[in-house]
């Protein structure tokens, strides 16, 4: 009902622009209530709404012409009101505008004031306490002319100071300026103490440098809880074993590198003759030196440390760092090796015996290392020695001439029992062969050790069979163009290699490689030894090959 009373209302009047509520709602009562009417009432509302408006309109005009000069000052007061409005609106809209800007100048003010009473109670402060600031100040020069005095003591009793206040004042700038003077001459001071370690120093030396980084590191660690240690090679290291740990492989480095220079001036002073055994020397004075000074500073650690196993056998600082000395020695050995003559050998190999066995001493044999090394070195002399015989056996062989004249048989000198049979004066081929062996067995006289024994037998056994081949060689090649008193000569050059060399030879290795120090070595009986035939060069499958020549079967 009231959406048809809205719509009636906007056909009756279209152009009105009046659409509030309130208006729609006194024309739907005066609808309702013409609607009401009748039809009579109805026709004379016209004349009666025209009547109205006619004495409506009288009553304005006589209202207007009665009140005029009250309409005319209202109107005036009103515009004066409006302008006077505008201009309040404009001012308040300023003040609003500018109150922000009023409040932060008045910020900036209460800051600015308590800004100058903190000063003036800063400033009044330093004055009553400039003594101390003073002496604060002072601390710098002071561990100065401790460190060019080396009085370390004095200097860590700065330090320790220093670091204390640090830790409780670390805002206040001069506390901090301080400190970072101090940490530098500290540092400085740490320097020197670890280039000191470079150079040859007695225990007790070593032992009060040491302690002045121990305290160090201890002082530091106690006063800053978020490093572990001064060392920071190898990164923050956060408790006390790791901290000595670091300190082992300080002092390590500081000795590696004068043990190297000691190396190096030894190089460049000795001659090279006795360079060698010089630079043994060294390993031998200097390593032990290192091992036992290292023994005596941390043999503390090691005994608190129950986890701890023994430094010298498993992968600890100085285990590591003597096993790249021991290889970089073994390097050098095993070069120059070949280099040295008969007797400087032997010289060398004592030497190396007496290093490996004062290392022992302190749980770091090293025989293991460098014993291989020598044996492989006498065994390539040994086999170098042996095939120089060979071929120059080999050789003579090829020019030799077997004589037309027959030999006249030399008599039997009983009382020549421990030199080469006499029948080899005869034969010069075989002879200088004698003389080749016996040359290389007279060098591993001394040196050789007892476990190269079986490949010095194998060796001489093949050096035999070659010659065989040799003496064979020379037969098929000459045989035809020999005399009977060639052929017969030839016949006795080759029972005498049968008989007397090869007898001999095999006699002279079993003096030098007895049998019951063979077999003591083994751990077995001279029985088990002998049936094994190691030590034996057995004649007859040697000589078999000479037999169809000289007719002579080997018992």
């Amino acid at each position: 009902m009231a959406q048809e009373l809205k719509e009636l209302c906007q056909l009756l009047f279209p152009d009105s622009t009046e659409e509030t509520a309130e208006y729609f709602s006194d024309i739907t009562d005066y609808i309702k209530n013409l609607g009401a009417q009748n039809w009579e009432h109805i026709r004379k509302e016209p004349e009666r709404l025209t009547e109205e408006m006619k004495q409506l309109t009288e009553q304005t005009q006589e209202l207007a012409f009665t009140n005029y000069k009250t309409f005319v000052e209202t109107a005036e007061i009103s515009h004066t009101i409006i302008n006077d409005l505008a201009k309040s609106k404009e001012s308040l809209s300023l003040f609003l505008e500018n109150t922000p800007l009023f409040l932060q100048e008045c910020e900036k003010f209460s800051q600015i004031a308590g800004n100058i009473v903190k000063e003036k109670s800063r400033y009044s402060s330093i004055r009553n306490q400039s003594d101390k600031l003073l002496e604060l100040l002072e601390l710098p020069s002071l561990m100065r002319e401790a460190l060019n005095a080396e009085d370390y003591e004095s200097a860590l009793d700065i330090f320790t100071f220093v670091r204390n206040l640090s830790k409780r004042y670390s805002e206040i700038p001069i506390v901090q300026n301080t400190t970072a003077e101090i940490m530098t001459l500290w540092f400085e001071t740490l320097y020197h103490l670890f280039n000191q370690l470079r150079y040859d120093l007695p225990l007790p030396q070593c032992l009060q440098i040491l302690g002045y980084l121990r305290r160090a590191n201890t002082v530091y660690r106690s006063t800053d809880d978020d490093e572990g240690s001064i060392y920071n090679v190898g990164g923050k290291i956060n408790s006390s074993q790791s901290a000595n740990d670091g300190l082992h492989v300080h002092f390590l480095k500081a000795r590696n590198a004068w043990f190297e220079k000691a190396l190096e001036d030894a190089k460049n002073a000795e001659t090279p003759e006795r360079i060698l055994r010089r630079i043994v020397e060294l390993h031998r004075i200097h390593l032990f030196n290192v091992l036992t000074q290292h023994k005596s500073i941390f043999l503390s650690d090691s005994q608190e440390s129950k986890t701890k196993d023994d430094e010298l056998s498993g992968t600890s600082a100085l285990s590591c760092w003597l096993k790249l000395k021991v290889e970089m020695l073994a390097q050098i050995l095993n070069q120059d090796l070949p280099k040295e003559d008969e007797a400087s050998f032997e010289s060398l190999l004592n030497q190396c015996m007496y290093l490996c066995l004062s290392f022992g001493r302190v749980g770091a044999d090293m025989r293991c290392v460098l014993t291989p090394l020598f044996r492989n070195n006498i065994l390539n002399q040994f086999h170098s020695g042996l095939e120089k015989a060979d071929s120059q056996f080999e050789n003579q062989m090829r020019s030799y001439k077997v004589p037309s004249i027959k030999n006249v048989p030399r008599p039997i000198n009983e009382s020549v029992s421990t030199g080469p049979p006499e029948n080899l004066l005869d034969y010069y081929p075989l002879a200088e062969y004698c003389n080749g062996l016996l040359t290389v067995l007279n060098s591993m006289r001394v040196t050789a050790p007892l476990n190269i024994v079986k490949e010095v037998y194998n060796a001489f056994r093949e050096s035999l069979n070659k010659a065989v081949q040799v003496l064979l060689a020379f037969y098929y090649r000459e045989q035809q163009s020999f005399t009977d008193i060639e052929k017969q000569n030839f016949v006795s050059l080759c029972v005498c290699f049968t008989e007397d060399l090869v007898p001999y030879i095999a006699k002279c290795l079993s003096q030098s490689f007895p049998s019951t120090q063979v077999a003591e070595l083994l751990g077995v009986t001279l029985t088990v030894l002998q049936e094994s035939n190691i030590l034996h060069v057995d004649q007859t499958i040697v000589c078999e090959p000479l037999s169809c020549i000289t007719g002579v079967t080997v018992n």
